[in-house]
């Protein structure tokens, strides 16, 4: 009997020191997003996808069901859209703000320079108040912008749950990203990330979270590698991981691009380590309400850009009938490395400048500029501009212009060697050609500027005919890719501006086609891939 009442007493204790056990272990939920672009609205067919209004109804319903929450943003709020070319970002902000905890600076909100980003967080350019969002970014040194110094901070502490947690933000320094001004501010990430990181514990922040801007690919083999940190919540590189990384103990989560999905990470905090405990990408689809509390505010701006005597109804009329998905990524297993979109707007730029009387050879634009999918079904103004929706131009409110510069046969090759430098890391700087087609082999290292290692030179055709090293040929380009050319050094024999803007020719492209129809058609083929 006593035995059996012993025994019932140490079970007892158990069962009453489990709780004490499991107490002692707290939660932490982050839901995050990244490259969202400007779009507020929903898009594709039937307005299915994304929409800030469902995203907020999503967010705040997780908070609402779990405690312990913190919502963070990696970047790229800016750029995309009728909606950020109204307004330069101040309206999303603002919807933002009471959502997130916190966002990490991104390339694309230093586009229009640092003024341009100095007014729309200090409220200055639309007349209305600051923004709260806390924006992050410690590898950029604007101690000589003493306004924009005191809104963007290197890192942050939050205390939630009885846990310290530091937050720390990094942007990407691709030259190709920036303006020389902008670009000269920048340092190195992932030195900035440890400086940041040692700061926080010394802090007494219990976990470490890098939101990062720099791409999946340096996330994981470089922000990885910095101690310190414990979770990396990435952006730039737009992608949608179905499930965390782990990688050097780091925890590591992307969701994907223009609002169209929520990650959601619990983590475990045990007084010593963090630890991966669930991971869920949420889609973010007509399935998903809308806030009513946007609902007012929502239909002041579209109403706004609808009547901007420079856009219209640039949401509901239709351009052009998409048959079909025209992507902007290789098919799996394809060599073919031209795609469906790339074609798409090449031929495009190439028809607009000639519609308009130049003559060309060719037109070359970089995946990098060509963005957005176009999905099936009706296409209207929106969905144009989320295609080629860099660049800005305070007067009509559209993006980069068309140039047509004059490069002879041997410099055209020695871009199309530069062009297939870093496949394997990026494809920002692959070509979109129309007029000229080629062949390389991505196996092979790399050269370096003027050399040649991956590219065949005897597959480069120009219309049919092999290239001319001594040939001068006419290449229309957007104007952003001749400052690229100007920044390596290439000097074309003339240049041409033709004051096309490229979301223009683009539409006037679609309305012609009246069904598009792209699809990849080997104009760049990888000798690699088999």
């Amino acid at each position: 009997m006593k035995k059996r009442l012993l025994g019932i007493l140490v079970i007892s204790i158990f069962l009453a020191g489990a709780p004490l056990l499991v107490c002692g272990q707290k939660t932490l939920t982050i839901l995050h997003t990244n490259d969202t672009h400007s779009a507020l609205f929903p898009f594709g067919p039937g307005d299915y996808y994304g929409g800030i209004a469902r995203m907020s109804h999503l967010i705040k319903r997780l908070r609402s069901r779990n405690a312990n929450v913190l919502a963070l943003n990696a970047g790229d709020v800016f750029v995309g859209s009728f909606e950020f070319n109204k307004d330069l970002g101040y309206p999303e902000l603002r919807i933002m703000q009471n959502l997130y905890d916190g966002m990490c600076l991104g390339n694309h909100e230093l586009d229009l320079g640092i003024d341009a980003l100095t007014g729309v967080l200090s409220g200055v350019i639309p007349q209305d108040q600051p923004i709260a969002l806390p924006v992050l970014c410690a590898n950029i040194d604007l101690s000589s912008y003493p306004a924009l110094n005191s809104m963007i901070k290197p890192s942050m502490i939050k205390e939630i749950g009885g846990m310290k947690i530091g937050i720390i933000g990094v942007v990407n320094t691709d030259a190709q990203n920036y303006s020389s001004e902008v670009g000269a501010l920048l340092t190195d990430p992932f030195q900035a990330a440890g400086v940041q990181a040692a700061t926080l514990r010394a802090q007494g922040c219990n976990i470490v979270i890098c939101v990062s801007h720099l791409g999946k690919v340096y996330d994981v083999a470089g922000l990885s590698q910095v101690p310190g940190i414990d979770i990396i919540v990435g952006g730039h590189s737009h992608d949608a991981l179905k499930k965390a990384i782990l990688a050097s103990g780091k925890i590591i989560v992307q969701a994907g691009e223009y609002g169209r999905w929520l990650g959601e990470l619990k983590v475990t905090y045990d007084g010593q380590s963090v630890s991966l405990k669930s991971y869920t990408l949420h889609p973010v689809d007509g399935r998903i309400e809308n806030d009513p509390s946007l609902r007012r505010s929502l239909a002041l701006l579209r109403m706004g850009i609808v009547q901007d005597p420079r856009f219209g109804e640039v949401y509901t009329d239709r351009v052009a009938r998409a048959d079909w998905t025209i992507d902007n990524e290789w098919k799996p297993g394809s060599s073919y490395r031209d795609t469906p979109l790339g074609d798409f707007g090449a031929d495009a730029i190439r028809w607009g400048v000639q519609q308009a009387g130049y003559s060309v050879d060719m037109a070359l634009d970089v995946t990098g500029y060509i963005v957005s999918k176009i999905y099936p079904g009706k296409v209207v103004g929106n969905d144009l501009l989320r295609v080629v929706p860099y660049g800005y131009d305070p007067g009509s409110g559209l993006g980069f212009k068309i140039n047509i510069v004059e490069l002879d046969g041997g410099t055209l090759l020695a871009l199309l060697e530069y062009s297939v430098s870093m496949v394997e890391f990026t494809r920002d700087l692959c070509l979109d050609p129309s007029g000229i087609t080629f062949k390389y082999d991505s196996s092979r290292p790399a050269a370096p500027l003027g050399q040649f290692s991956r590219l065949d030179p005897t597959s480069v055709m120009v219309n049919g005919s092999p290239i001319n090293p001594m040939q001068l040929y006419k290449v229309a380009i957007n104007e952003q890719i001749y400052r690229t050319l100007l920044s390596l050094g290439v000097q074309p024999y003339s240049v041409t501006e033709t004051g096309l803007f490229l979301y223009n020719v683009v539409r006037d492209y679609a309305r012609s086609l009246n069904h598009i129809r792209s699809k990849a058609e080997g104009r760049i083929i990888d000798t690699a891939v088999q």
